[in-house]
């Protein structure tokens, strides 16, 4: 397959596709006009979904997507690429290397959420759930099932159906914020 990137074909003309992986990823999203913003200022999923993508011809298979693990380049960028020059990973990080996922190992005690920080707000995501907190604003908190509304239109956290649910996710980021010593994020969580 011919490529139009002068790097990936010097990497194939010097015989290093298989010896060289390639990783694909970016900052935040600027919404482009979805949900009729263009700033990244809410943590909807346009704006906090980004790219992480890992490439290694004839080492890791073509195509896959893995929408089952909850990644985070600032956190798993760096344990990544530790993990595939060799390099131990330093102590105290919390993230993890993708390689076994990549690899399609099977990857036990994989995180259940991860946390989003913006200027304005907080945002804790889970597998099926979405839980965001803003500073300030009418609708400060937000809980969107992504499963049923992946457009984000619905939130949830005046639903007693959902109190639960809202209350859970609530309680995870208030211990995420105080084991990682987030004062800024503290702020903003909703009194017990």
């Amino acid at each position: 397959m011919e490529s139009n990137f002068a790097p990936l074909d010097a990497l194939r003309d010097a015989g290093l596709e298989e010896n060289t992986l390639i990783v694909f990823t970016s900052d935040h999203g600027d919404m482009d006009g979805a949900h009729k913003l263009q700033h990244n200022s809410v943590l909807y999923e346009e704006s906090v979904r980004i790219p992480f993508i890992l490439s290694q011809k004839g080492v890791i298979p073509a195509g896959i997507v893995d929408d089952e693990h909850l990644v985070s380049n600032g956190l798993d960028l760096l344990p990544t690429l530790c993990d595939a020059t060799n390099i131990k990973i330093p102590d105290g990080l919390r993230g993890r290397s993708l390689l076994p996922l990549a690899y399609q190992r099977t990857e036990d005690g994989w995180r259940d959420f991860v946390v989003v920080e913006s200027q304005h707000g907080r945002m804790l995501r889970t597998d099926r759930f979405k839980y965001s907190i803003y500073s300030s604003g009418k609708n400060r908190e937000q809980l969107v099932d992504l499963k049923n509304d992946p457009g984000e239109m619905r939130n949830l956290s005046d639903n007693p159906d959902y109190k639960s649910v809202l209350d859970e996710h609530r309680g995870l980021l208030k211990e995420w914020c105080e084991a990682n010593n987030d004062t800024m994020g503290l702020r903003y969580l909703v009194p017990e």
